[in-house]
């Protein structure tokens, strides 16, 4: 057996030179002896303190750049890219001659003009760019361009060192790159960011911490179109604006874990952005609840997504906004405000089949907010508004958001500048086409839906268990048109909510409201605390309709309480005080109240005779009946035929 303590190679140099050409490549290109950069040397030679492998060495990138090749082929290695940083970046490289340039990594100049010393093998990690790890930060500035020109090369495969830290200050642009690929290194911006200009590139698994940072803005932008960002970890300060901005148009960010920002995404400009399968969690500061719980003490601030065009060109028309995105499969878990803001901007939006738990605002905000011209006039339309939203197929658990706030799950809202005296004078100017279908909501503390001077919105299939208080809340200063409940169910355990006060699960509260629909609805309130539910279904406005709704465990069903050419069909109530209550509150003309069934009720409908004119009354029937089946109308019905008190 050979020495390997002796002067006398363990191998033949024929060997070594085999070893080194395909032990090298393999080691490099998996960003082993990227760093210690003497590994295969060592196995070769041995390893002996103050011995020298034989042939030609470089200290350094300086002194390799000295070097003059004798001829092509010629093998020279580098002991490291810097003499005072020994093992970084280090390697075999090989002369050659021709169209070549030096791009500080890959490529060097020689001593020899015409001459260059080129990387051997297929693969290169960021320290073959003199990219030095750690936390350093006198490496920082350094850092930021190097790590940029590390990704424009094209003649290898060029990536991090899987798991390694950098350190950088500054932005780190790239501009060409096909794939920035991370390998789950973590990069540490004390300033600047990583801006993505090449079209197409896709950033596989960057860990991006944020703990140094110093200039409160994003971790990574997004500015080229096409642009992919996969299996990224977004770890924010908790006081920056956003860990990732995108300006440019169809993006994608998907298997991705986000936290701790103001916007965890700020997408501002472009279109076609599509975000799957992430993980949000987290934000600036989380919201605190007053002594009542109604309204928050400690305002949140930190949504998940912000779907705007840039802030500062709201009154402009032409402004690019952010539509036509695909937000599905994401997991939304104790995020402090909104999952996903819509703040002027986001039409053709599709938010489906993500799950939201431990939530405390609003979950889909549509809002339109108008300046007003001047202080005390009237909205003015900047040429943008939401339309065409879908939100479908949500699993959604345990939501403490504040009541009197009016903050709901899904808000839908036209919305007047606060610091103006103005009014929101056009409804049409409002959210529209606003669809909001299948989903499951369990556990929620204020609205889950409310819908403010808009236009053509439904909240349809929905179910909800478990809920606290009033649930649905439409009105508004012009008013709303087409705003559809349909076909959900509620269910609550008391019949009071959290301050004692009987429940009324979905309220219209304008007599602007006009060509709504609320039927088909289930109300359920399981009476555990000993009392009633208040109002299943309160119903302000014109030619609104409810039709088939189902009440158990209330005190009204539905309560037509005021508008004209209500029409209320096929009410069934179980358990309750009454079925159907009209003009309650204000003057009521052409209602037609018909197909009401009404078991073990006191009455089955109930009318305000003073504020009621041209009432129809049709087809009604109660059994179990306890009180007066129907109020004396014979003074202000237009016509009563087939009710009965019992079948």
């Amino acid at each position: 057996m050979e020495d390997l303590g002796s002067d006398k190679p363990a191998w033949s140099r024929r060997k070594m030179l085999a070893a080194l050409g395909a032990g090298a490549v393999l080691g490099m290109g998996a960003g082993v002896t990227a760093v210690s950069g003497g590994s295969v040397l060592d196995s070769v030679y041995g390893k002996k303190p103050g011995h020298r492998a034989p042939g030609a060495h470089a200290e350094s990138v300086d002194e390799l750049r000295t070097m003059r090749p004798e001829r092509e082929g010629q093998i020279v290695y580098l002991e490291g890219y810097y003499a005072l940083v020994p093992g970084i970046g280090g390697g075999l490289l090989v002369s050659v001659q021709g169209a070549y340039a030096d791009d500080g990594g890959s490529v060097f100049q020689s001593g020899k003009p015409g001459w260059y010393w080129k990387r051997s093998g297929s693969g290169l990690v960021l320290e073959h760019f003199g990219v030095i790890p750690g936390d350093d930060p006198s490496a920082a500035a350094a850092n930021a361009i190097r790590i940029a020109e590390a990704f424009r090369v094209t003649d290898y495969a060029m990536s991090a060192t899987p798991n390694q830290t950098y350190i950088y200050e500054g932005d780190v642009v790239i501009t060409s790159a096909a794939v920035m690929d991370c390998r789950k290194a973590v990069f540490k911006g004390i300033a600047g960011c990583i801006r993505i200009a090449s079209q197409g590139c896709v950033v596989h698994a960057p860990v991006l911490d944020d703990s140094l940072r110093t200039d409160d803005r994003r971790a990574m932008l997004i500015e080229a179109d096409h642009v992919q960002v996969v299996y990224a970890e977004f770890n924010g300060s908790g006081h920056q604006e956003s860990c990732l901005e995108i300006t440019g148009h169809h993006a994608s960010v998907s298997h991705c874990k986000l936290r701790d920002a103001s916007y965890m995404i700020l997408a501002t400009s472009g279109r076609g952005t599509q975000i799957s399968g992430n993980y949000f969690t987290g934000g600036n500061s989380k919201a605190v609840l007053n002594a009542n719980r109604t309204g928050a003490t400690t305002i949140p601030w930190g949504d998940a997504i912000k779907l705007t065009s840039d802030t500062n060109d709201l009154a402009n028309p032409n402004a690019a906004g952010r539509h036509d995105n695909i937000i599905t499969d994401n997991i939304f878990d104790d995020v402090y405000r909104d999952c996903v803001d819509m703040f002027t901007d986001g039409s053709r939006t599709i938010f489906s089949h993500n799950l939201i738990r431990n939530h405390h605002w609003n979950i889909l905000d549509i809002k339109c907010i108008y300046r007003d011209v001047p202080a005390t006039g009237t909205s003015i339309d900047p040429g943008r508004r939401e339309e065409a939203v879908i939100a479908t197929g949500n699993l959604i658990h345990n939501v403490d958001n504040p009541y009197s706030n009016g903050e709901s799950l899904f808000s839908v809202v036209h919305y007047k500048n606060p610091e103006s005296g103005g009014k929101v004078t056009d409804y049409e100017l409002g959210p529209r086409k606003i669809k909001i279908f299948g989903n499951l909501i369990d556990g929620v503390f204020g609205y889950v839906f409310r819908a403010l001077d808009s236009y053509d919105v439904s909240y349809c299939d929905n179910e909800h268990v478990n809920l606290v208080n009033n649930a649905v809340y439409i009105t508004g200063e012009s008013g709303t048109r087409h705003i559809d409940v349909d076909r959900n169910k509620f269910q609550y355990a008391n019949g009071k909510d959290h301050w004692g006060n009987p429940i009324q699960v979905v309220r219209r509260t304008s007599a602007n409201c006009t060509r709504g629909s609320v039927s088909g609805n289930t109300f359920i309130c399981s009476k555990k605390d000993g009392f009633r539910g208040a109002v299943g279904v309160v119903v302000m406005g014109n030619r609104m309709s409810a039709n088939g709704n189902t009440g158990e465990g209330f005190d009204i069903v539905i309560d037509a309480s005021r508008g004209t050419h209500f029409v209320c069909g096929g009410t069934n109530a179980y358990d309750c005080t009454i079925a159907v209550r009209v003009g309650q509150y204000g003057s009521t003309a052409g209602v037609r109240v018909s197909g009401t069934y009404a078991a073990s009720c006191a009455q089955v409908v109930a009318v305000h005779t003073a504020n009621t004119n041209k009432l129809v009354m049709a087809d009604n029937d109660g059994i179990d009946i306890t009180g007066t089946a129907y109020s004396d109308v014979s003074a202000i019905a237009s016509k009563v035929v087939r009710n009965n008190n019992t079948m």
